[in-house]
């Protein structure tokens, strides 16, 4: 005990490890992004000192990992434990944290969205925790400096790149580089006196003291120099190779999306391609790949938005979809209740998909039924008919998978629309004029300014869009709105330069200031029309928002504000007809009516007799860490599963990774590749192993040949497709194989 109190090697190291642990975990509380960030500094504080007693202890080392493991567990759960409601006892915060992690591992394991805070603090406190003990045991047991610091620093690093909010955090960074400065010099000291000691070298000392001061000086100077660089993004080349470098991180940018939705503060400062969760942050550049995500297949006639999700209620640079409850859809079947919105027409599209594990659906304008097991996030606010905003499939889609959408498609001319009147039902004011009440005055001023002469509600929304497309510039890295601005505000009398999220947001304000009741819609733009197949293939860049404006008896109408798509062409009709034509509760039977025959006559789809509406939330019992323990073990297994298919195919193209995957399992089923064999020479070989896969094993080679010899498209997504169809007939012959030997033991 008195050798730790003493420390031989002095508390320098150790202290300049608790200031860098105290300015990452501090730069992580600034953020704001939930409640209770403020544990993640006490957490690493508690690694630290973990760390530090087990590193000068006589234990070996994976008895000290052990019992740092289970250190951390309890410090953890007490600190987090903390955040939950003053009157549960510590049995029930135990059950509730345990019951909270188990429903985030089912939705990250089944692709769907987390939306508890918490579980974002009690990862990253495990995470300082574990972080906090590798410091301190790579500074007091195994001396490797770079697996102290480096680590916490990333942390650090990330957390600065991807906030734009109103906080400074460079003072953290600076702080944080600071301390690690010192803690790498006075490391580098303490190594040499070791040298020194053992080889009988004599030395002051006062050398300690003055390596610190040196060390301080030079930091000091870093820093000063750092500081003065100019953005990195400014440089050019740095900004293409750090594109080129950072493909493979935008999949965990996907991911963490994904399973921490609802984080409040600021978005990555790159969007990503499918940000459609319960609520979207605006802002930030915007960086998307050329990389095709579906084919859809639909009648070419009129202009598609492919709606992903709809967001109602906006404030302080954020939509929020203010969908509470969830309803189950049943193949084929259209859930009763829906609008029956006139001058519509149904469509229905195949849309086939190339990106593995996704559960979104899309579809044309106002989706009323899909051809799978599905789930959708409805509004039932007031006498609202129901409506599908956010539709859900009930198991991820495999590469290559295609489904059916049932949509209605509005076909109504100008002159219908400008006689829709303004007889909005409550539900529609309430919901759908909202604004926030800091919104700058002069912001519905011009508003008023712009829509001056316009009689009805139509012409007042073609006004402010013309309005968007003419005076604000389509920029895909536009400035951040200052700290206390409103977003709006600071794009329509600063900056006047963003992209569609930008311009999609502006006009919703602008028309709800005027009256007119509006909502934001994402998804993707319609794509580019591939003649010979004769669908829609639609990429990552076609990620879009758009307007839609509410017009009584029509529904939702889609606007586009955004200059860089083509404007919307809408029929026009030179006689006058009377209103009461097109309203909607027509007689049964009316092909403009969405209850009318179009959607029976389709036999793939039909009117569901009965649907389950449930909360959002499902609530479990007491006993959910004893059920906890199957998503955990489901969750390796699938790490495992993605280890055996990917482990070793970093950098490879779509083509080249389904290749080597091919390759991969030949040696696993005992037919493996030959020096002496030519790539269809080996297809022959394992076809006669399986069979049932000739013809996309046969694919995927010649795709590979193309690329090889050819220059074949690298990126051809019929590749990953291919693959999806194969993979699992290899994964059964493989596990046969692996049967039979066991057999024979």
């Amino acid at each position: 005990m008195s050798k730790l109190i003493r420390l031989e090697e002095g508390w320098g190291p150790v202290l300049f490890l608790l200031g860098a642990f105290l300015s990452a975990g501090g730069a992580l509380a600034a953020t704001d992004w939930t409640e209770g960030l403020g544990v993640l500094s006490v957490a690493g504080v508690g690694g630290l000192a973990a760390g530090l007693l087990l590193g000068w202890s006589v234990f070996q080392g994976w008895t000290c990992h052990l019992f740092s493991a289970i250190y951390g567990l309890a410090w953890t759960g007490f600190l987090v434990g903390r955040e939950l409601p003053g009157e549960l006892t510590w049995d029930q915060r135990i059950v509730e944290l345990a019951d909270r992690l188990a429903r985030w591992i089912d939705l990250a394991i089944t692709g769907g969205k987390g939306q508890d805070g918490l579980i974002f603090v009690m990862l990253l406190s495990g995470l300082f925790w574990m972080l906090g003990y590798s410091a301190s045991w790579n500074t007091y047991r195994r001396v490797r400096v770079w697996r102290a610091i480096f680590p916490p620093g990333v942390v650090t690093f990330i957390t600065v790149y991807y906030y734009t909010g109103p906080a400074s955090l460079t003072r953290y960074l600076a702080l944080y580089l600071l301390f690690s400065l010192l803690y790498i010099a006075r490391s580098y000291v303490l190594e040499q006196e070791q040298t020194w000691q053992q080889e009988r070298v004599a030395y002051g000392s006062v050398l300690r003291s003055v390596s610190l001061r040196s060390a301080l000086v030079v930091a000091l100077v870093v820093l000063t120099v750092a500081w003065t660089l100019p953005d990195a993004e400014a440089w050019s080349g740095l900004s293409v190779t750090w594109r080129r470098l950072s493909q493979p991180w935008r999949v965990v940018q996907e991911e963490w999306q994904r399973l921490f939705s609802d984080l409040r503060g600021s978005p990555p400062r790159r969007r990503s391609a499918e940000s459609f969760g319960p609520s979207l942050t605006l802002g930030g550049h915007r960086d998307l790949q050329d990389v095709v995500l579906v084919d859809i297949a639909a009648p070419r006639e009129g202009r598609y938005y492919w709606r992903g999700a709809v967001y109602a209620y906006y404030s302080d640079g954020r939509w929020e979809a203010m969908e509470r409850e969830r309803i189950r859809l049943i193949p084929g079947q259209q859930p009763p209740g829906m609008a029956r919105d006139a001058l519509r027409r149904s469509v229905v599209q195949t849309v086939t998909s190339y990106s593995p594990a996704r559960r979104m659906l899309v579809g044309a304008s106002q989706p009323i039924a899909v051809g799978r097991e599905a789930e959708a996030y409805i509004n039932l606010a007031g006498d609202a008919p129901l409506e599908l905003l956010r539709i859900f499939s009930a198991s991820s889609l495999g590469a290559g998978e295609t489904y059916l959408v049932l949509s209605r498609v509005s076909d109504a001319d100008v002159t219908s629309l400008r006689q829709a009147g303004t007889d909005y039902p409550d539900w529609v004011r309430e919901r759908y004029l909202q604004l926030p009440s800091a919104l700058p005055d002069r912001v519905r001023q011009l508003a008023e300014e712009i829509t001056t002469g316009a009689e009805n509600p139509y012409d007042k929304a073609t006004a402010l869009e013309r309005y968007l497309r003419r005076y604000i510039t389509y920029d895909l890295a536009p400035p951040d709105s200052p700290a206390g601005r409103d977003y709006v505000d600071f794009l329509l009398f600063d900056s006047r330069r963003n992209y569609c999220d930008g311009y999609a947001t502006a006009m919703v304000v602008l028309a709800r200031s005027v009256g007119v009741p509006a909502r934001l819609a994402v998804g993707y733009g319609e794509g580019e029309y591939d003649v010979e197949r004769a669908v829609f293939r639609v990429r990552q860049t076609d990620a879009h928002a758009w307007v839609e404006v509410y017009f009584p008896g029509y529904g939702w109408i889609e606007f586009e504000p955004t200059i860089s798509e083509p404007p919307i062409i809408r029929p026009q009709r030179a006689e006058e007809q009377s209103l009461e034509e097109d309203m909607p509760y027509g007689r049964e039977g009316d092909e403009r009516g969405s209850a009318g025959e179009g959607e029976r006559q389709d036999p793939r789809f039909d009117e569901s007799l009965e649907w389950e509406i449930e909360p959002l939330a499902t609530r479990h019992g007491p006993l959910a860490w004893l059920w906890a323990v199957v998503p955990v073990g489901a969750l390796l297994s699938v790490a495992w599963w993605w280890a055996m298919e990917n482990w070793g195919f970093h950098g490879l193209s779509a083509v080249e990774k389904s290749y080597a995957r091919l390759l991969r399992f030949g040696r696993w089923l005992g037919r493996p590749f030959r020096v002496s064999d030519t790539p269809f020479e080996w297809v022959r070989g394992i076809s006669a192993i399986v069979p049932e896969a000739q013809e996309s094993v046969a694919r995927i080679v010649e795709l590979y040949v193309r690329v090889r010899f050819a220059q074949g498209d690298r990126a051809d997504p019929e590749a990953q497709a291919a693959w999806g169809q194969v993979r699992a007939v290899l994964w059964r012959s493989w596990l046969r194989r692996v049967g039979s030997w066991l057999r024979t033991r």
